[in-house]
């Protein structure tokens, strides 16, 4: 692809995203960090959020990724930054147990 051709084509009012699964990734895990740090933003008012989310499951089942388990779902996203939901519930058990 040339410099000047876009990756983004226009048909009729709709338009169409060429992208590796690794840009897919990338785009979910801002949208998701944007719907983190601002809960009344419409991200998901069309459920893009939720499409993106769908084809990356089965892309990530398609690889032997058991997308119920958050680590392997964040491992799978290269999201590393977030403590998986695992560990969380683990260190609040721990802090609850301790009270």
């Amino acid at each position: 692809m040339s410099p000047l051709e876009s990756r983004i084509a226009k048909q009729q009012n709709r338009f169409a995203l060429d992208c590796s699964l690794d840009e897919l990734k990338r785009i979910y895990r801002a949208l998701f960090a944007q719907l983190r740090v601002d809960s009344e933003a419409d991200i998901d008012e069309s459920d893009l959020l939720l499409d993106l989310q769908i084809i990356l499951h089965r892309e990530a089942r398609s690889e032997g990724v058991d997308v119920s388990t958050h680590s392997e779902w964040s491992r799978f996203l290269e999201d590393l930054s977030v403590t998986p939901c695992e560990q969380r519930y683990a260190d609040y058990r721990e802090k609850k147990h301790l009270s």
